[in-house]
């Protein structure tokens, strides 16, 4: 495993500092198979989660919900920053009995930073997400479901259930939304909205017309489309992200349908009250220099921005984009176009150089965490920091049932902004 500081010429990074976890190993002699990372992060304390397909018995679109067999969605904690972790324990059970209970994985995990209360939202059932189908409204019965868990004791006990009928209505009759589900890892929430009792939480919803973002007031209470019902921020997006703006605005970046790099857009709002606003047009950042280009591969990763200040001069943000960016050649799987999980990273001095999608084309460098066969990636800010990182290294592909299918080992590291940016930056909380 190496490390990898790259702007037009690819150079070794310093090694130190490089300690990683395997939190769950996949091993195909024993049938124990994982996917898709998550986290939370708040002062020491770092908690990840993973799909824990072991359960799956066809590669059916590559063993997501909706193959033969279960999925859960389980759960490990550090208290020390990710030096140390606790054994892994189920955090939403998927008991392979058909209906909305057969599986749930592809977690979308947030932490309210008021109360401590978590919540996760799922991807659930026995219909996969390219059969799912809402041929006559109000019949969900061969759609992909939603789930919708909260933990009290950060993350030991889970209850909750399905919303799929409350998730679906909201754009019914606006457009032709069959499909969709809740993008897997880090839910976005507010700093600056707050009504009630919690920040506002924003996140990416994969449909059928695109990516689109929706936004909750109440802790995932209740949802509602951002910029409305009939709002496409992202006709050719896929699974997405989002990360708020130091001003309020909310920025998308999503993995592109069958294209390569990704697609970003920003939601301004009208006033300070955050009621009202619109979406720009989507832009792609798809260069191989300066882009966020993908090499054979279409996967998604993690949308971050640090506060931060240039060593020895100003402060600034730096925007951290995580996606592998796999290799050249026509590969036969996913497996060997998924590779070289990197972080690609920006700095901006401040609002104006932010302000449109198309500030987000160009400008970025890259740092590769990983040379090896990778693909899903997540991260958050520690209380000291540091970026907490977890994903999917160590890719295997093997014949599951009557298909191929790929798994994965999830490695949790902890990397500076230093690291990063091969000392360009670093991390400094803005007053």
């Amino acid at each position: 495993m190496k490390k990898i500081f790259t702007t037009v010429v690819v150079a070794l990074a310093s090694t130190l500092g490089c300690a990683q976890t395997t939190l769950w190993q996949t091993d195909t002699a024993r049938h124990e198979y994982y996917r898709i990372p998550a986290i939370v992060a708040y002062d020491e304390q770092v908690i990840a989660f993973a799909d824990n397909r072991s359960g799956v018995t066809d590669a059916t679109s590559w063993g997501d919900v909706g193959s033969a067999g279960n999925i859960s969605i389980e759960v490990r904690r550090s208290k020390d920053g990710g030096r140390t972790w606790g054994t892994a324990e189920c955090a939403v059970r998927g008991f392979g009995s058909g209906g909305f209970d057969q599986s749930h994985g592809d977690a979308a995990v947030v932490r309210d930073r008021g109360t401590g209360r978590m919540l996760i939202m799922t991807g659930s059932g026995e219909v996969g997400y390219g059969r799912s189908r809402v041929t006559t409204p109000g019949d969900y019965s061969e759609a992909l479901k939603v789930g919708r868990y909260y933990s009290e004791d950060d993350g030991h006990t889970w209850r909750g259930g399905e919303v799929t009928q409350e998730i679906y209505d909201m754009y019914r009759g606006h457009g032709n939304i069959y499909r969709l589900f809740f993008t897997s890892g880090k839910i976005c929430q507010s700093r600056l909205v707050k009504r009630g009792a919690y920040q506002r939480i924003y996140s990416a919803v994969v449909t059928n017309e695109g990516s689109l973002v929706v936004y909750s007031d109440d802790f995932g209470g209740t949802w509602k489309p951002l910029g409305g019902a009939d709002a496409r921020p992202a006709p050719e997006g896929d699974e997405a992200k989002i990360e708020e703006l130091p001003d309020g605005r909310v920025l998308l970046s999503c993995r592109r349908g069958g294209k390569e790099g990704r697609c970003f857009n920003i939601y301004t709002y009208e006033n300070k009250k955050y009621n009202s606003g619109s979406w720009a047009t989507a832009v792609a950042s798809e260069a191989e220099e300066g882009g966020t280009a993908t090499l054979n591969n279409n996967t998604n990763g993690e949308i971050l921005l640090v506060p931060a200040r240039a060593v020895g001069g100003k402060r600034a943000y730096v925007a951290l984009q995580s996606v592998p960016r796999g290799s050249k050649g026509d590969h036969p799987s996913n497996l060997e176009r998924r590779s070289h999980v990197s972080i690609y990273w920006k700095a901006f001095g401040g609002a104006e150089d932010w302000r449109t999608p198309e500030d987000w084309v160009d400008g970025w460098k890259r740092y590769e965490v990983t040379d090896g066969k990778s693909a899903y990636s997540t991260m958050a800010i520690g209380g000291d920091g540091t970026i907490r990182f977890i994903y999917e290294d160590e890719g295997v592909r093997f014949r599951l049932g009557s298909q191929w299918t790929e798994m994965y080992n999830i490695l949790y590291r902890n990397l500076t902004l230093r690291e990063i940016t091969g000392g360009e930056y670093e991390y400094s909380k803005h007053k």
